[in-house]
């Protein structure tokens, strides 16, 4: 890979080119490091250039990766361990049985994780288990608020749509659609409607004017509260 020297560190990127890019797209990732994506026709010495102009911001990311890694590691999907649901740490309790697949069961503090005695220990399995079934509750429990703040807000968005993103919790396009991550199932009940109402805003103020941030404020007071949550479990983003 290539790579460039800032401030005496050396860093290493990836350069990804391809038909559905339309701009050019610099990405710093705890978990993928740096990746410089753009259209097949741009030349790749202009994306070179680009990642050796953002070096001092891509160093102080990386940076800012490295000390959130350090004040909360990843999480491992092992017996034991904890994840965080709904803004709760839930003990992950693994149980052999039986059975053709896995299974996940929410309870007050633990979630229970069914497999066949063979998968117990397998951590990759565990993970790909949580994380689908992370997803599907998400694909249900999303539009579902989504659905009630808006009919609150008086506003009719377009299509909700629920994604795994890597850099941003939710977002509001031009024509009403609502995209959300699924991994705010992570975060408190508060802070997840904080994220609805935001992007509900969007569709009266497609910006982050002042007017934006009073009708923000109409339906979610707290939300200067909310918004220190989401900075400081940025991580999440990675799991």
């Amino acid at each position: 890979m290539p790579r460039i020297r800032v401030q005496g560190t050396d860093i290493e990127y990836r350069v990804l080119k391809t038909r559905r890019n339309r701009h050019i797209r610099l990405t710093v990732s705890g978990k993928n490091g740096v990746r410089i994506s753009g259209p097949r026709g741009v030349p790749e010495r202009d994306l070179h250039a680009m990642v050796r102009e953002k070096g001092t911001w891509i160093l102080e990311r990386l940076r800012h990766f490295n000390e959130m890694e350090q004040r909360q590691p990843r999480w491992r999907y092992a017996g034991g361990e904890r994840v965080l649901v709904l803004g709760e740490w839930k003990s992950l309790r693994i149980i052999p049985r039986e059975l053709n697949t896995g299974s996940i069961m929410l309870q007050d503090s633990d979630l229970l994780i069914s497999l066949p005695p063979s998968l117990c220990q397998n951590e990759t399995v565990i993970a790909d288990l949580f994380h689908r079934w992370l997803r599907n509750w998400a694909h249900i429990e999303l539009p579902r608020r989504v659905v009630l703040q808006a009919a609150r807000m008086e506003v009719t968005p377009g299509r909700i749509s629920v994604r795994a993103q890597r850099s941003k919790w939710g977002s509001c396009s031009a024509a009403g659609n609502i995209s959300l991550n699924m991994r705010l199932l992570h975060a408190p009940p508060a802070v997840l409607d904080y994220v609805i109402i935001h992007e509900l805003a969007h569709l009266r103020e497609l910006n982050h004017s002042a007017r934006f941030w009073k009708i923000v404020e109409q339906y979610c007071p707290d939300h200067h509260v909310h918004e220190k949550w989401l900075r400081d479990h940025t991580w999440l983003l990675e799991t």
